[in-house]
């Protein structure tokens, strides 16, 4: 989200604060998780009986099932094991189901320590297995939605359906691909047979969300490109909205190259008039831009704009834009210090000159909170986190954070400590700089 005014301006009388934890509290209530399916376990395995199998491969097996049904941690070697045994006996179904499982267990260990892309290995050779209770297509579903591909977790959650066709979860995990794709209708309509078969807490939720968004943005014109799905009032807005498409484009090509990360789907940007902006955005009335960490969407006022974009609508395109970069590349965890430090920072903001020397001893010394705190202060650990490593530091710890589901491990792999001790070493210097 943006300040539709600088922070300085924006900002409350200066009052006393624990600057290290200023602006810790998100400024947007954090959105809700997507509907995440759990890896089904696998289900209760019996030895093989078909007689001709020695007894110490009928034993082998009997002990690897034994394992599996206690669910302790397999190792490769147990893989090999059940490898074998289904290759010198690929008749006996028993066999085959324990490859199967094995498979998956193994994709439930990796994903449990985020290697996604080891687990889909483990789940793609499930799958080819011919898995036909459909329990390696709902794997898949999973860690595709846990990955944020989209498309891939649509396609694993229709070939789940062939063979579970009114699971719920599968169903869920289908709307809400199609919903991070912006295919909005297809999405309400399996919502809506999610809350009719029952059992999920959240498809009641997404559908009401769903349904306020097609009812904010009826009669909308829409551009859909390579990068964005654009839409406004039609004629009122079409010459801002094509200039605002060209602006998007440019700066979707510059932040491309900067986080060295290209984003999978095209980004909705809505554009709506002042008041429409804020119904629709539930925006507060400071903020000139909003970035919804849940849906993926950009929203922008655009109320008396003409072809012509001013400056201050150019700079919230690009921190807006910036917020969905930044949430695509660590996988939604990147804090709200990061997203807000960085999205000014791309915008060519820098404190020294939005603060004068006066103003950064109020912020060094805890006396400027509330919001324009927050903002001044983001930027400020921004500007630190690239005097410490450059872009490249940012892009390795957002992509650590993707990949380990941890944002302390990713600070600690990358800064060397975990997140709090690096807000706290650069809140020690900031105070030494400019405080008191």
């Amino acid at each position: 989200m943006r300040l539709a005014l600088r922070a300085p301006a924006g900002a409350p009388a200066p009052a006393a604060v624990e600057a290290p934890r200023q602006g810790a509290a998100p400024l947007e209530s954090p959105p809700p998780p997507p509907p995440r399916a759990s890896v089904t376990p696998a289900l209760p395995l019996a030895a093989p009986t078909t007689t001709g199998i020695p007894a110490k491969d009928v034993d082998a097996a009997s002990d690897l099932t034994l394992k599996l049904n206690a669910r302790q941690p397999l190792g490769l070697q147990d893989l090999r094991t059940a490898e074998d045994l289904y290759g010198r006996y690929a008749s006996e179904s028993s066999l085959k189901t324990l490859l199967s499982a094995s498979l998956l267990r193994l994709a439930d260990q990796e994903r449990s320590q985020r290697r996604l892309s080891e687990a889909l290995a483990y789940a793609r050779r499930a799958v080819s297995l011919g898995d036909d209770d459909g329990r390696g297509r709902v794997t898949l579903m999973t860690l595709h939605l846990e990955a944020g591909a989209w498309t891939e977790a649509e396609a694993a959650a229709r070939d789940a359906l062939r063979v579970l066709p009114r699971d719920p979860i599968v169903i869920e995990g289908l709307a809400y691909a199609l919903f991070r794709q912006d295919r909005n209708r297809e999405a309400a309509e399996y919502f809506r047979t999610v809350v009719e078969i029952g059992g999920s807490p959240t498809a009641q939720g997404y559908l009401e969300r769903i349904q306020k968004n097609l009812a904010d943005e009826r009669g909308m014109t829409e551009q859909r490109l390579s990068h964005f799905h654009v839409r406004y009032d039609g004629g009122e807005h079409e010459e801002v909205g094509r200039e605002i498409l060209r602006a998007l484009e440019r700066y979707y090509a510059w932040l491309t190259s900067t986080f060295d990360h290209q984003i999978a789907e095209p980004v909705p940007v809505i554009l709506f008039t002042q008041q429409g902006y804020y119904d629709a955005s539930g925006a507060p009335a400071w903020s000139g831009g909003v970035f919804d960490h849940t849906d993926g969407r950009i929203r922008v006022p655009i109320g008396g704009l003409t072809s012509a974009l001013t400056p201050d609508m150019e700079g919230t395109l690009m921190h807006e834009l910036t917020h969905a970069f930044i949430n695509d590349r660590s996988h939604v965890l990147a804090p709200r210090e990061v997203h807000e430090g960085m999205a000014q920072y791309m915008e060519g903001k820098r404190l020294a000159s939005q603060l004068n020397e006066r103003q950064l001893k109020a912020l060094a010394d805890g006396r400027i909170g509330g919001v324009g705190g927050f903002y001044l202060s983001a930027l400020s650990f921004a500007e630190y986190l690239m005097a410490l490593r450059g872009q490249g530091g940012v892009n390795d710890v957002l992509k650590a954070m993707a990949d380990s589901g941890s944002v302390d491990d990713a600070f600690r792999q990358v800064y060397g400590q975990d997140y709090a001790a690096t807000r706290q070493l650069w809140w020690n210097r900031f105070h030494q700089q400019y405080g008191s």
